[in-house]
């Protein structure tokens, strides 16, 4: 009798405490006044830099220090665009409204240094706190990786023998494992705030002691099986 041929998605998903934090932080200004609206915005971004360099010690190479609380931070270009004003008729007036922004990500070794940034962050002016995700390092999510693939394998075997068994076929066979899907360690709970005008904004009281999110990586492969 020829073998029966079964085809399983296995998948799989681990769960595991973040090592790393990235606070997004959003300096930005808007109003009629272009020179000024930059100003506020460059002036705000050169303030939270000079905090972050004392964060980030650095070694005589100029890498920043395996034990400094920020291991890395990125600052992107100001942007300043330009919209026209209107009157409460809709007749568009002569003068333009500017907005200037700048985007900073923050990442964080120490959930304590993170919680003490957010605090002063969020009662600086011109600052916008749009969230906290949650990272692996490197090596800890290619250890997770390994151990979802290996798991989703298991996955797919044990329904191809329940699937045998129910059609009284005894011997199960894998033929081939298609492991072409990339995967991504997802944050299962994401820290968000509004325009923060107090750290309570972010639901955890003045002092904030951050606590890690858990983060899922997954896995999926596409089986093959005979079933004699």
């Amino acid at each position: 009798m020829a073998p029966t041929v079964i085809h399983i998605q296995g998948r799989a998903t681990i769960s595991t405490t973040a090592q790393r934090a990235v606070l997004d932080v959003h300096a930005f200004d808007n109003g009629p006044d272009k020179n000024a609206v930059s100003s506020n915005v460059v002036s705000t971004v050169k303030s939270i830099q000079a905090d972050l360099d004392q964060l980030c010690p650095r070694l005589e190479n100029g890498v920043i220090s395996p034990s400094a609380p920020v291991s890395f931070y990125s600052i992107a270009s100001l942007c300043i665009s330009a919209a026209d004003e209107y009157d409460n008729r809709g007749h568009r007036l002569e003068k333009k409204l500017y907005t200037a922004g700048s985007k900073i990500a923050i990442h964080f070794r120490d959930f304590a240094c993170l919680g003490e940034m957010v605090v002063r962050l969020s009662h600086m002016p011109h600052v916008e706190l749009r969230g906290i995700s949650w990272h692996l390092m490197d090596a800890q999510k290619a250890e997770r990786d390994e151990q979802a693939r290996l798991q989703a394998l298991e996955h797919a075997m044990s329904r191809a023998q329940a699937y045998a068994r129910t059609i009284g076929r005894e011997k199960v066979s894998c033929v081939k494992i298609d492991d072409i899907e990339e995967s991504w360690p997802t944050s299962r709970v994401r820290q968000t705030a509004r325009r923060a005008t107090s750290a309570s904004t972010f639901g955890v009281g003045v002092g904030i002691d951050f606590e890690p999110q858990l983060v899922d990586v997954s896995a999926t492969l596409s089986v093959e099986f005979h079933a004699e």
